[in-house]
């Protein structure tokens, strides 16, 4: 109860303080005024004639970049409401136990505000709801996601304040509960650089559980070309009804960025990372450095590539080997056409095990495809993928142990208006686990679970104010 009050004093802190003159470069921001065009999973990519503003944040640093702030300097509030009723054939357990196939409903009120001046830029975006499960009302539970971004500008200097967080009674990984609905996906926040996030790509015991992000960044323009930048991130995953291995990430990095063309850049980055594991005093300490590339073409594409080598250095486990030497990498790429949008991300790089291992070194893929199939129907997919192997440093013995972690899920829409539309959706979520070095014991499958349901979503116009 103490991390939840702390939660909600944080994201009524950050909220107090931006002013009134805010927002962030969107992935997707409202069209018209009389009907939103954002990218939700299975909702018609939006209209790309309209003029894009440019994105200027730097490589690697705790934000993804993105195409650029479409439709200007747009200031809007813009309200929506989805009802969602899936068939699940894992209702019972979200991993392992008895299985059995339930209906559980949810519905998801959904919040999305930007306000843009010349020096000031935010962007909001909240989710809240709940999930009633069939089988089991113990289940029953709210579901929130929440982020927010603020931007002040000045004459060659940029403060950025941003914060991810949600409650959510199991793994964000593949998370069915918004109905495709992801922040990430459509929404106009954009997306955290993986490695500055709490991470959850393993699929793991149903159970509340809290999880936030709070980054910070500043960069200063040097020339026309080149520019700096210092960051900075807290983040914690705690476990409210479950027993789930709880832990504190801190992350600081320092970049250079040079600026090759009007789409071309080159940066190097250092990171400094910190793992905790609350209860048990151990500790991972993480150093990279990176080299990276990005190319961004205003209202088209941005993509970006950065990867480098890697030291883990090893807090009071009970091993001889105390250091680590590896590899840290990270990719993105949006890709906006006029009938599709498409998203796809990767990264390797140490991860805190998503409570269920101290520590992990971690694969992590996702992507989305929106596409506008007719005037009334659009379709879209989504997929993902962990493998997570725990560090060898953090337990005695030569066993191995790693979890490959697979979602995916397709979704048609039907507008039945300006302002509604209904959807069809299926999602599976597959994950196996590999053990070697301990006799007797091997591997296989742990869980498969199939989604499938309907959903109805209406939205209003978004409403404009200065």
């Amino acid at each position: 109860m103490r991390e939840h009050t702390g939660l909600c004093r944080l994201v009524i802190v950050i909220t107090m303080f931006c002013p009134g003159a805010w927002a962030q470069q969107p992935a997707g921001a409202p069209g018209s005024s009389s009907a939103p065009s954002t990218t939700d999973a299975g909702q018609a990519p939006a209209d790309t004639s309209d003029a894009a503003a440019p994105d200027t944040r730097p490589l690697s640093g705790p934000e993804e970049i993105t195409v650029g702030l479409r439709h200007g300097a747009r200031n809007y509030v813009l309200p929506s409401l989805q009802v969602n009723v899936y068939g699940d054939s894992n209702q019972i357990s979200a991993v392992g136990g008895t299985r059995g196939l339930g209906m559980t409903g949810s519905v998801t009120g959904r919040l999305a505000l930007q306000h843009v001046t010349r020096k000031n830029q935010l962007t909001m975006d909240y989710m809240a709801g709940g999930l009633l499960y069939s089988r089991n009302s113990d289940f029953n539970t709210m579901i929130h996601q929440f982020g927010i971004t603020e931007s002040i500008k000045g004459r060659r200097w940029e403060l950025m304040l941003g914060d991810r967080a949600s409650y959510l009674p199991e793994s964000a990984f593949g998370f069915y509960g918004f109905g495709g609905l992801g922040l990430g996906v459509g929404s106009n926040l954009g997306n955290l650089n993986p490695n500055f996030s709490t991470n959850q790509t393993l699929f793991s015991s149903r159970g509340d559980r809290i999880s936030n992000v709070t980054v910070a960044q500043v960069s200063y323009l040097a020339s026309a070309r080149s520019s700096f930048a210092v960051s900075g991130s807290y983040g914690l995953l705690r476990f409210l009804n479950s027993d789930g291995i709880e832990s504190d990430h801190r992350m600081y990095t320092a970049s250079y960025n040079y600026l090759l063309t009007r789409k071309d850049s080159l940066g190097i980055v250092y990171g400094y990372g910190q793992f905790r594991f609350r209860g048990v005093g151990f500790g991972i300490d993480d150093h990279f450095l990176q080299l990276s590339y990005g190319r961004r073409i205003t209202g088209r594409m941005a993509f970006e590539v950065a990867a480098g080598p890697m030291v883990d250095v090893f807090r009071n486990f009970a091993t001889a080997s105390q250091r680590r030497y590896a590899w840290n990498a990270h990719s993105s790429l949006r890709y906006r056409l006029p009938r599709a949008d498409l998203g796809f991300s990767y990264g390797h790089f140490t991860t805190n095990g998503s409570g269920v291992l101290f520590g992990a070194e971690t694969d992590q893929f996702s992507g989305t495809i929106g596409v506008r199939l007719t005037r009334n129907w659009s379709g879209s997919i989504d997929p993902g993928y962990a493998h997570n192997t725990r560090l060898r440093q953090t337990t005695t013995g030569n066993a191995s142990v790693s979890f490959d972690s697979v979602y995916g899920g397709f979704s048609l829409r039907r507008s039945l208006g300006r302002y509604m539309d209904t959807s069809f959706r299926y999602s599976i979520q597959d994950q196996r686990v590999s053990l070697s070095g301990t006799p007797g014991i091997g591997g296989g499958n742990t869980f498969v679970r199939h989604l499938f349901g309907v959903g109805f979503n209406w939205h209003t116009r978004p409403y404009d104010f200065d």
